[in-house]
């Protein structure tokens, strides 16, 4: 009798009841990325062993499935996309900036399995890369809430934390800056081992027990005001205070606030985050906590030889997302080259992007490209990007509702009301 093979451990064969489950949800996924104006990226499934570790760090390397190849080169299976996404914009200056990037594929980690958790699984990863407006961290979690709107999830949380509190908490408890990347893995471990397990990690690492008792004297806040508080006078605390303060605002004004929580825990182990960072929580009978996330990045890209510059991304953890869907019965949903929107001054971007939303629902892909300071600006990224459709919002369009439809190639301009302009945008 010929032998039977399983697959290896940690991975799964899906048969094709199951795949048109997940080809809903890939083609869902990959309508509203596009729908909010982002381009597919694509990237090998192994690079060279440096580019994955250089963001992680060495100990990476220890979940990385890694070979040396025939002409005696070291290589690593990708383990997430966010690193190639870095290789890629430095490599590149010449794509316009800010760059709308989607990628979804298979990554592979040399972890223990278990439930929601695999060797081989798949993310759905969408960043801004070139842009340090928090106009990018509302577009990516107004995103977020629309797609999890179209799988009709509706009982999960967006947890939202900065990275620049909880490091301005590390310098309040006077932790050793050697220390910090230890302190900060130990806190990101509290919902598994609570208080104690946090105090018996700081021991091990080398951290003493009035380290512990600071540490949580200056991290443990109710609200962001109190986190203002406790950050004392540290100038970066109080601008990561200030800037979670404007993302709750805004996402207030478009309607997702509720779905925010300001999380003190929340620590995104990744120590290449350097502003807001984010997680989607819901409940689940079969244990997920954490379905998706991201956060603000801006260094790196700097490590691969690029220069400064802003970058935000959200991921969603597939297998995790279709667990959700599978015990809940979530639904999906389905739809072209993005029209650009841009408004003519900050006072217009929420006006702007009510418009954007409800094109959006709409069936309209939009790409909102926040406040510009010259027409010209909106005009040279539309043609840089082939994307012919473009409107522009000032305070006369926002007043009268009627809106200038510019066609790129053409130069000819429509004016149109909502509802015409949607008919127009959709024909």
């Amino acid at each position: 009798m010929a032998a039977k093979f399983e697959p290896p451990k940690g991975t799964r064969d899906f048969l094709p009841e199951e795949m048109r489950t997940r080809r809903r949800v890939f083609d869902t996924l990959t309508h509203y990325f596009q729908l909010y104006g982002f381009d597919e990226l694509d990237t090998p499934a192994f690079e060279q062993i440096e580019v994955l570790t250089l963001k992680s760090g060495a100990q990476a390397e220890n979940e990385i499935y890694s070979f040396v190849d025939k002409g005696g080169r070291k290589l690593g299976l990708r383990f997430d996309l966010t690193s190639s996404t870095g290789r890629v914009a430095a490599s590149h200056p010449e794509l316009s900036r800010p760059i709308y990037r989607y990628q979804i594929g298979k990554v592979w980690r040399y972890d223990r399995p278990q439930a929601g958790r695999y060797r081989e699984f798949y993310q759905a990863d969408c960043d801004i890369l070139g842009s340090s407006s928090l106009g990018c961290e509302i577009e990516l979690l107004q995103m977020a809430t629309e797609v999890l709107r179209a799988f009709d999830l509706h009982e999960y949380q967006l947890l939202i934390n900065n990275r620049k509190i909880l490091e301005a908490q590390i310098r309040v408890a006077a932790i050793p800056i050697e220390k910090k990347a230890d302190a900060l893995r130990s806190l990101d471990k509290l919902h598994k081992i609570g208080k104690d397990g946090v105090r018996d990690e700081f021991l091990k690492n080398g951290l003493s027990e009035a380290d512990f008792e600071r540490f949580f004297a200056a991290i443990v806040v109710e609200n962001l005001d109190d986190a203002a508080v406790r950050v004392q006078s540290d100038e970066k605390g109080l601008q990561g205070v200030a800037e979670l303060k404007e993302i709750f605002a805004r996402a207030d004004k478009r309607g997702f606030g509720s779905k925010l929580r300001f999380d003190w825990t929340l620590v995104r182990g990744l120590d290449y985050y350097t502003g807001p960072i984010f997680e989607a929580h819901a409940k689940s009978e079969v244990g997920f906590g954490s379905f998706g996330g991201g956060g603000r990045y801006d260094d790196l890209i700097g490590l691969y030889g690029g220069p400064a510059e802003g970058a935000v991304g959200f991921s969603f953890g597939v297998e995790r997302l279709i667990g959700l869907l599978t015990e809940r019965g979530g639904k999906t949903d389905l739809g072209k080259t993005p029209v650009l929107v841009a408004a003519l001054s900050p006072e217009n971007v929420d006006g702007a992007s009510e418009l954007c939303l409800a094109l959006r629902r709409s069936g309209v892909a939009v790409r909102f490209l926040g406040a510009v300071k010259k027409r010209d600006q909106a005009y040279k990224y539309s043609t840089a990007n082939k994307m012919p459709r473009l409107i522009l919002i000032g305070d006369e369009e926002l007043k009268t509702q009627v809106f200038s439809l510019r066609d790129g190639e053409t130069r000819q301009e429509q004016k149109l009301g909502r509802d015409t302009l949607v008919s127009t945008l959709l024909s």
